[in-house]
């Protein structure tokens, strides 16, 4: 992995001079001829991937599986790259559900991002009481160490209650799957699943709210969001209908939609026979001016509905902004 390990990962990142912080497009691009595999990691079983690109450095973040006949997730994995082929885990799980006092469980889909120097962690995790909320880590690095930034949820039912001035939780979108977007100076969070999406400004400290919880659901939306933008289009990246789901996705000229859905990019996955059907979560990422799809898959060796693993596809975008329909390869060629 051109010298790349667990253990150099922060010094590697300094010796990249001609890199900085999101600049992905200056990062070297693959080896030509180089062969990755999917899945990325095939001894670990990992899902809900969503993408940090930092000083040329691929970082993934993953839910970590260790469920038979149903979900099982305790912590969060940090996989990474800097040659899009050989990816490290980092010596095991970053961070876990026991970092926040107030959960007990569920390490489902997350994602982190950078913003002055610090990076943020939001996590979907189910609180004592037995209901989910969203919480936020922080760390000085991507592989961490984390602590609870805020000590308590930054969103849970009582906030959505007050917000839409419901009377029951069960009127709330159901609080899983966040995706945040730093978009210049402002910072979007998208949230929500089972055909319902919400939309909120992050404060400048990226622990609190600027703005008002607001409804904003693309056709055919389920859950996994995942929020993007390419040029001055934003795109959102979704698991549509019902699983086994499909990968669609969505544009709009505001974070906040309204979102016109634009098509499909990936069919439903397939499964292990006798298992429940398959799900799916996308997230997509530029680096070193090309544009990937990481996803994850549910019928690896090993593997299952309820033991996923991490994968990646190239992503080509149309001249009018569309995405190219792809399909699930044995690994990317450069």
């Amino acid at each position: 992995m051109r010298g790349f390990s667990a253990v150099a990962a922060l010094g590697f990142a300094l010796l990249l001079s001609s890199c900085t912080a999101g600049g992905e497009a200056s990062c070297s691009p693959p080896v030509s001829g180089s062969v990755g595999s999917n899945p990325l990691v095939p001894g670990i079983f990992t899902a809900d991937p969503a993408v940090l690109v930092h000083d040329c450095i691929v970082y993934i973040t993953a839910g970590h599986d260790e469920g038979t006949d149903d979900f099982l997730l305790k912590d969060w994995y940090v996989l990474a790259s800097d040659d899009l082929v050989s990816w490290t885990d980092n010596g095991g799980p970053v961070l876990g559900v026991d970092v926040f006092e107030w959960a007990d469980a569920n390490a489902w889909a997350s994602q982190m991002v950078e913003r002055d120097g610090h990076f943020y962690w939001y996590v979907p995790v189910r609180k004592i009481d037995g209901t989910m909320a969203i919480g936020v880590a922080v760390a000085d690095s991507p592989l961490g160490p984390f602590e609870d930034a805020i000590g308590a949820p930054l969103i849970d039912d009582p906030l959505e209650m007050e917000a839409f001035g419901y009377e029951h939780d069960y009127e709330t979108v159901y609080t899983i799957d966040p995706t945040v977007l730093v978009d210049d100076d402002r910072a979007w969070l998208i949230y929500g699943g089972f055909g319902r999406m919400i939309t909120v400004e992050l404060g400048a400290d990226m622990i609190s709210m600027a703005g008002d919880l607001a409804e904003s659901t693309p056709e055919k939306f389920f859950e996994a969001p995942y929020l993007t933008k390419r040029g001055d289009t934003y795109y959102l990246i979704y698991a549509a209908e019902i699983n086994p789901a499909t990968i669609d996705y969505a544009t709009a000229d505001s974070p906040t939609g309204p979102w016109t859905r634009r098509g499909r990019i990936m069919e439903a996955l397939p499964r292990h026979p006798g298992e429940d059907h398959a799900t799916s979560h996308p997230a997509v990422f530029e680096y070193a001016g090309e544009w990937y799809l990481a996803y994850h898959l549910s019928n690896g060796e090993g593997g299952g509905t309820y033991r996923r693993q991490v994968a990646l596809e190239k992503l080509f975008f149309n001249e009018d902004g569309s995405i190219e329909p792809i399909a699930p390869s044995g690994g990317l060629t450069f």
